[in-house]
């Protein structure tokens, strides 16, 4: 994956506006599976008011797992975004986990919950599904799309426990918005206006895709997972271990986020500490959105399509994902 080591925009604004000290995680891991099943059904004891179809998901496979592979759904979204996909894994000999991210997944889908999210929150949140994911022995690889890309990050950063990593279209900035802006929010977040950001304003409530996904969202809470990969952008959080592999999905059909801003920080943050970097870029032909996984969504890949793309991008898979990739998945050594 060739880019540069940090854009011009990203060096002065993060001097002139250094953050304050990183959350502290607290992890625990969980030594078995039987205490890794138990963590699990506490965790979703935190959906008891939750529908059922958002709720955090564990996929046991039939005999031994080859790996847990745990996956962090999008912002505004649900683990039912990842539902399908995650039985495809599982029918491969995968384990899978499916979290929640707090304050997703409600009922009420214009609800305004998430303006009380906050990066130590989220912080916590990955700590106790690794703290799960652990338990169960064997390899850890962690898998995220948009703000879920942003907690992955996170979890390869500061859990040794994690070995591989890929980072689908990962939230750094929201297109349209300069870094420095992004930097200045994240310092400043009384200054970040309280508006409601519908994702299609021409249509607002009334948007098509699924209806477990919040049509909008206050722009406010978007802020604790671009302060997350802030601190890994500049270097306040660093990665603590060496990982096998770190894969970044790029969708070139994707007008959500910036994808310069998410190639240099893949480089930027994990260049130096994997032993397989690659960059796994989506056919433009195929016209995929920024959304590209949930079956209930406009223009998105089958179930197939999906689960290949994330093997080939995990190294376990056919490397074109069945000619979904183009060129097929380019890696380097760093």
């Amino acid at each position: 994956m060739t880019t540069e080591k940090q854009a011009p925009e990203q060096a002065w604004f993060r001097r002139l506006m250094p953050l304050a000290s990183v959350a502290p995680g607290h992890p625990q891991p969980t030594a078995n599976h039987a205490e890794a099943v138990a963590a699990f059904a506490a965790l979703s004891a935190l959906d008891e008011a939750i529908p059922e179809a958002t709720r955090s998901r564990l996929f046991e496979p039939d005999g031994d797992a080859l790996a847990t592979i745990v996956i962090w759904h999008g912002f505004t979204n649900a683990p039912s975004q990842f539902r399908a996909v995650a039985e495809e894994l599982r029918a491969s000999g995968y384990r899978v986990v499916v979290p929640r991210m707090p304050y997703h997944g409600e009922e009420d889908v214009l609800n305004r919950d998430l303006v009380k999210l906050t990066p130590g929150e989220l912080v916590d949140h990955l700590n106790a599904v690794i703290d799960i994911a652990a338990g169960f022995g064997g390899p850890v690889w962690v898998v995220g799309l948009s703000a879920g890309a942003t907690i992955a990050g996170w979890a390869a950063a500061t859990r040794e426990e994690v070995s591989r990593l890929v980072l689908a279209a990962p939230l750094v900035a929201p297109v349209g918005f300069p870094l420095p802006l992004v930097r200045l929010f994240v310092k400043f977040p009384r200054i970040v206006p309280r508006l409601y950001w519908w994702w299609d304003p021409r249509v607002k409530a009334k948007i098509v895709g699924s209806p477990h996904a919040y049509p909008g969202f206050p722009l406010p809470g978007i802020m604790s997972f671009l302060h997350l990969s802030e601190w890994l952008d500049d270097g306040s959080v660093r990665v603590g271990h060496d990982l096998e592999r770190v894969v970044l999905i790029t969708n070139p059909g994707d007008f959500a986020i910036r994808k310069d801003a998410a190639k240099a920080f893949t480089s930027a943050v994990f260049e130096r500490h994997c032993s397989y970097l690659g960059e796994a870029l989506i056919d433009p032909g195929l016209k995929w959105m920024h959304d590209f996984v949930d079956p209930l969504s406009p223009s998105t890949g089958t179930t197939q399509q999906v689960a290949a793309i994330l093997l080939a991008s995990l190294g376990t898979g056919e490397p074109t994902a069945g000619g979904v990739l183009v060129p097929p998945l380019v890696t380097e050594q760093p």
